[in-house]
């Protein structure tokens, strides 16, 4: 079988859920000790404090992508980690703002915590953000492989 069988897409998609709870416990946490200790306006708040946690969260689960979701997808070089980077990195600015602006959206019409407008923007986005990786950013690079 090779990387991309579909066989091994449920169990990327359990190791994926495993990392995305582990980045999201990690920006939870951020997040919640940013707004309740160090920023009083709603701009900290809704704005500032979220971006902050939220890569938190995305170099935690880089790393869970890179080294043990797809590890057998990567070349396992810095040039690959690095390049991979900025693709995961360009994916996840889009995908952040669509979680920004859901949270943002979610918090002015219920006025709930940061945290659980957070939590229901990421249930939102997830799936995309599985499926950009998979398909895109963590696709075998067979190219490189036969040459």
């Amino acid at each position: 079988m090779t990387p991309d069988s579909s066989p091994l897409l449920p169990t990327r998609f359990l190791k994926f859920l495993t990392a995305t709870f582990g980045g999201t416990l990690v920006d939870s946490v951020a997040l919640f000790l940013l707004t309740e200790f160090i920023f009083d306006s709603h701009l900290g708040r809704y704005l500032i404090a979220p971006t902050i946690s939220f890569e938190l969260a995305l170099l935690t689960n880089y790393t869970f992508s890179y080294f043990w979701i797809w590890r057998d997808r990567v070349a396992h070089t810095m040039r690959d980690f690095f390049i991979r980077s900025l693709a995961y990195h360009l994916n996840s600015l889009t995908v952040f703002l669509i979680k920004l602006s859901l949270l943002a959206g979610i918090g002015y019409v219920t006025s709930w915590h940061p945290v659980i407008c957070n939590l229901l923007a990421l249930s939102v986005t997830g799936i995309v953000n599985f499926l950009v990786q998979e398909r895109i950013i963590f696709l075998p690079r067979r190219d490189r492989h036969e040459s």
